[in-house]
């Protein structure tokens, strides 16, 4: 990763016709993409959740300047260009591109995310403003929105951008994350890691109008390289780091544009649902239950869920049937010609919440040689049980279970694992846990599942560290 960061200071040395000569330094971020081991679908449960930030990420360079315009020049993805194999999987580069045929300029006014006097513009307003544009610049636009909104930075001009995209999973986080660290770098604002990620996440959820959880946005800001970031999501608290087992890697698997996001949806209505039924059932006033279970389902406990709740639960149930009995919770929309998952997403919850915490055990004892095999597989166990309740609950990417199916199957004697299907925030359709020797044979059955489906697939893998931790190159 330090080369390539020096890479990228040698783009943003070449770039000096957009960076200003007289305007000072120019500050540089990188923030990673990012995949979730397990527990990142499950967040509005507010399960454990393991995130591992990946080898790839989005590179930024930014300097402060005197006129009040958001400028934004984004590069091509140097890993992006040309067209996938079907049967591989690897991009082939069309040699007849040129380097600048992608580049990309932007300008947003800042008056037009604050008055005259600094104010800043509602979320509303900076939505309406960004939409107008493309992703990256909205995202870019959201972080500076947040800073003026959630720490009152008042800039005293504008700024000039240059995005080095990257397109692997998690590419969103990677580049709000790195954003954020270039921004409070070159105008001195002092966030703590955890601050900073979380205003990551709200300035995603803000600009987008869609809450991708906190899990990405922290692990792409306060992680480190070769280490799980342990995340409580209730609503983020963070639980340390755990290094994997020697000899032991992770992939994220894509494919074609990764997984839909539209059941993130129905699942968030279901557990809110579901939290209200199972109040209902154990006979528990509502400010009770905040009281017990803090407004997560996975606070529930599998002893109590077994014992007294998960046979009193439906099935499914519509929404119309639920409104009768009961009043929408506070930031849900509740379609009532929908059918929701009830039993599955409290199941989901809870249980999933278990598996978080028993992987994590067993990734510590498998710092034990004479171990770990038997533990890792049994962590391959329970990521084909997290796959399975994710499916139950409506959750994942159904193109992915052919491939978890084949890796159950063939993966054992090839050094690899399980896998289970990612949290969609991701952009990743699964996740593999293996021998880091045994990409070679992830690639092999990845195409076998190519050559059936025709479809695109992508493995990424390597790690590296967060936004912080990578630090601010000056310029």
């Amino acid at each position: 990763m330090p080369h390539e960061f020096e890479r990228f200071l040698q783009v943003v040395r070449a770039e000096r016709d957009f960076f200003g000569h007289t305007e000072g330094s120019i500050y540089a971020s990188r923030g990673p993409g990012w995949v979730d081991l397990v527990g990142g679908a499950a967040f509005d449960g507010g399960t454990l959740a393991l995130g591992w930030p990946l080898g790839t990420g989005t590179f930024v360079a930014v300097q402060p300047q005197s006129e009040p315009v958001i400028e934004i020049r984004i590069l091509p993805d140097p890993h992006a260009t040309g067209e996938v194999h079907p049967r591989s999987g690897q991009r082939q580069r069309d040699k007849n591109r040129t380097p600048l045929a992608d580049v990309a300029s932007y300008r947003v006014q800042c008056h037009q995310l604050a008055t005259l006097d600094g104010t800043p513009s509602s979320y509303g307003e900076g939505r309406k403003v960004l939409s107008e544009f493309p992703a990256m610049v909205q995202i870019v636009g959201g972080i500076w929105l947040a800073l003026m909104r959630e720490e009152f930075v008042r800039f005293p001009g504008g700024v000039r951008v240059l995005v080095q995209p990257n397109s692997g999973p998690g590419a969103t986080m990677g580049l709000g994350a790195a954003i954020a660290q270039a921004l409070v770098a070159a105008f001195q604002v002092q966030l703590a890691p955890r601050e900073l990620g979380l205003l990551v996440q709200t300035a995603l959820h803000r600009s987008s109008g869609t809450n991708p959880g906190v899990l990405g946005p922290l692990v792409s800001v306060c992680s480190h390289a070769g280490s799980l970031l342990l995340v409580h999501q209730q609503p983020a608290w963070l639980w340390g780091e755990l290094h994997l087992p020697p000899g032991t890697a992770l992939w994220a698997v894509a494919i074609g544009d990764g997984p839909p996001i539209e059941p993130q949806h129905q699942l968030q209505v279901a557990t809110a649902m579901a939290y209200h039924l199972v109040a209902e059932v154990t006979a528990t006033a509502p400010n009770d239950a905040n009281s017990y279970w803090r407004g997560y389902l996975s606070n529930l406990g599998t002893a109590r869920y077994e014992a007294r709740v998960r046979a009193t639960l439906p099935v499914s149930l519509s929404g119309a049937a639920f409104l009768e009995r009961a009043d929408v919770p506070a930031g849900i929309s509740i379609d009532p010609a929908v059918s929701y998952p009830v039993r599955a997403a409290a199941a989901l919850a809870v249980e999933e919440h278990l598996r978080a915490r028993m992987i994590a055990a067993l990734l510590r004892a498998a710092a034990s040689k004479a171990q770990r095999d038997e533990d890792l597989h049994l962590v391959g166990e329970l990521l084909a049980r997290s796959h399975g309740g994710q499916r139950a609950a409506g959750l994942g990417d159904p193109r992915a279970d052919r491939l978890v199916e084949v890796i159950a199957l063939d993966g054992g004697s090839l050094g690899l694992y399980g896998a289970r299907a990612t949290a969609a925030a991701s952009g990743a359709s699964l996740v593999v846990l293996g021998h880091n020797d045994a990409e070679a044979a992830l690639q092999t059955l990845v195409d076998k599942v190519v050559q059936e489906s025709g479809l695109h697939m992508r493995i990424t893998g390597g790690t590296s560290s967060g936004a912080h931790a990578s630090g601010v190159r000056e310029v």
